[in-house]
């Protein structure tokens, strides 16, 4: 129970901090994720997906190390791991759906042994170079 507190209370707080930075003229958010945890996982595109629809800012995620894997369309885990009722492909779907962009980490992806051809719908792969040097674009990690 305790756990699940601090997990209510850094979300609280990472939500009120991404609305904030929204709202000060924020011309796009960067969000690196390279956590496993399914609540980063969570996170991630819950904030980003929020900011997608309230604020309309760019919002792109990108996956890199550990999470790759959940980028494959045919990955069993990303099929079966979910937090409040959603797996792991439905929350980078519905993110997607309100215009979010997922990129993943060309190295991590052919790491993995993994190709475009295994790519979830609408993801594409790549390095983010000056996407997350751009001026008033925020950056999260998880």
């Amino acid at each position: 129970m305790k756990r699940v507190k601090q997990l209510l209370m850094v979300v609280v707080l990472g939500l009120t901090f991404a609305t904030g930075s929204a709202s000060a003229e924020t011309k796009g958010v960067f969000i690196d994720l390279s956590s496993s945890d399914i609540f980063k996982i969570h996170r991630a595109f819950a904030v980003g997906t929020m900011l997608r629809n309230m604020h309309k800012v760019p919002v792109t995620v990108y996956i890199s190390l550990a999470v790759t894997p959940y980028v494959d369309k045919d990955y069993p885990v990303a099929q079966m791991l979910s937090l409040r009722g959603q797996n792991v492909h439905k929350h980078m779907t519905d993110f997607m759906e309100a215009g979010g962009k997922i990129m993943v980490c060309a190295m991590c992806l052919g790491g993995h042994g993994l190709t475009e051809a295994d790519l979830l719908p609408g993801i594409t792969s790549g390095m983010p170079g000056k996407l997350i040097m751009a001026d008033d674009v925020k950056l999260l990690a998880y």
